[in-house]
């Protein structure tokens, strides 16, 4: 266990004086990295938890004070945190996810047609080479809509025009800001859905775990570590390109063949077969 240095709080940023001025009794590092061991080591705590290698990566293990070892190969990141917690001794005998959900305010969705699917293009800016292209998620807006299918698209913050293109190329589908629903109110949204579109990103580990279906649209990350779980009865469909190179660990990638690869058919196939299997 690195040692934290001794200073006076006052000459520490707000943040890292919280940190410290809380005696925390534990404090478990569930993404074990090197950027989340920081607030490890700046945290006070009696007992300081992680994974041990390769679990955790960049040396990050060093700031625990107990690591603990996972089988192999490595499992789902969710299966993990459950299985740190049971090192712990804390029994753990429901594994499904918990939010309170805010239902959003009547509104715009209200009037979209039955059924509803919502389309999510974005991820984090670092994350921005496992996108599915913007014109892909245009055509399969048009596609759906002359079914009869209702269509949102949605995104947050700094998105926005991520989505104008495909908002103006596919009229007669909704704008949805989760700007200004916050988590738990996008949550609810989602529910409303009977299908979401997406790629390896936050609204569409929300939306299973709201219980509604998804077609996950994956390129680099390894499903069997990273893929959307089932919640409740809700089916998912997992789409790639298999290429040799997938799944991999990197940051970055300037032809990401494993998600260009994936066709507008491919996924307004998945999206009927999902629609189907809810009525």
């Amino acid at each position: 266990m690195i040692p934290w240095p001794r200073k006076r709080l006052g000459r520490l940023p707000a943040a890292v004086r919280e940190l410290r001025r809380e005696a925390y009794d534990l404090v478990l590092d569930l993404h074990g990295i090197l950027k989340s061991s920081i607030p490890l080591l700046l945290a006070r705590a009696r007992l300081k938890v992680g994974f041990a290698p390769p679990g955790s990566r960049e040396g990050s293990h060093r700031f625990h004070h107990r690591s603990i070892p996972l089988p192999q190969p490595l499992p789902h990141r969710a299966d993990r945190g459950l299985l740190l917690l049971q090192a712990l001794g804390i029994p753990v005998a429901d594994t499904q996810p918990r939010l309170g959900a805010v239902e959003p305010l009547p509104g715009p969705l209200d009037a979209l047609p039955m059924p509803r699917v919502l389309l999510h293009p974005g991820t984090s800016a670092f994350a921005a080479f496992k996108r599915w292209p913007a014109d892909r998620h245009a055509e399969l807006a048009r596609r759906l809509l002359a079914r009869g299918i209702g269509v949102a698209v949605s995104h947050g913050p700094g998105e926005r025009e991520l989505v104008q293109p495909i908002l103006r190329s596919a009229p007669g589908a909704l704008e949805l800001d989760g700007t200004k629903l916050g988590l738990r109110g996008l949550a609810g949204a989602l529910r409303r859905f009977d299908v979401v579109v997406a790629a390896d990103t936050g609204p569409l580990h929300l939306a299973t775990a709201m219980g509604t279906p998804a077609v996950a649209l994956f390129g680099p990350k390894d499903t069997a570590k990273y893929g959307p779980r089932s919640h409740g009865t809700a089916h998912n469909v997992v789409l790639h390109a298999d290429v040799p190179c997938r799944p991999c660990t990197r940051r970055d990638c300037a032809t990401p063949q494993c998600v260009l690869g994936i066709t507008v058919a491919e996924v307004e196939q998945a999206v009927l077969q999902l629609l189907e299997a809810r009525t």
